[in-house]
């Protein structure tokens, strides 16, 4: 009886610890884009600018999108009433604009890049190039991509804005067989002409 005793103390010690330090949080089911909860990061203690690149690793949908990565946005301004940047990005409803403490509380990990040889008015031309498609629909043809078109994937749109803006191609392959003709997030990430200004990962 004493040994069970001294069993069952520390595993409910192990259970209050994991209540309180556990990075997600409850949320509803019915939620489409926090399915698994809020996921809670610090927020980024790097100084960015218009035009950085955020992107996000959702749990489970590297069965559905190729690679780790699965959701791509461009930072538009900081936004002082809010305390927050914005991040403009295409979901199904279409290209929106989100702050990034939402864009961030979807994924388990997030990182932000920064497009390299890019002067800071060419990343916000970009970022406001990306601004100007707000409304438009989503694109359900992720094997293509098109810097002028009707419609916009995630990770469509953010390689769009650069490459209208400043000519830089910051998709890594040119052509693959899982996604033939089109950009995924994780290319973005492997592209030579980015690099890594912050990530955190949950480890989801």
């Amino acid at each position: 009886m004493t040994e069970k005793k001294q069993f069952i103390a520390p595993f409910f010690m192990l259970l209050f610890f994991m209540a309180f330090t556990m990075p997600v949080l409850q949320a509803s089911s019915s939620d489409s884009y926090h399915p698994y909860g809020y996921f809670v990061h610090p927020y980024p203690n790097v100084s960015l600018r218009p035009g950085d690149i955020v992107i996000g690793h959702y749990p489970g949908q590297e069965y559905t999108i190729v690679g780790y990565w699965s959701h791509a946005g461009i930072l538009y301004k900081y936004d002082p009433t809010v305390g927050d940047w914005l991040v403009v990005e295409a979901l199904f409803e279409g290209v929106r604009i989100n702050t990034l403490r939402e864009f961030m509380s979807r994924y388990s990990a997030v990182i932000i890049l920064r497009v390299k040889g890019v002067t800071d008015s060419q990343a916000l031309s970009a970022a406001n190039w990306a601004y100007s498609k707000l409304g438009y629909p989503y694109d359900y043809n992720g094997y293509y991509k098109q810097v002028y078109g009707p419609s916009y994937y995630c990770s469509e749109l953010v390689w769009a804005a650069y490459k209208a803006t400043t000519g830089v191609d910051i998709d890594a392959y040119y052509w693959l067989p899982q996604n033939w003709y089109g950009v995924l997030p994780g290319e973005i990430v492997a592209d030579s002409d980015v690099y890594t200004l912050w990530l955190s990962d949950l480890g989801f």
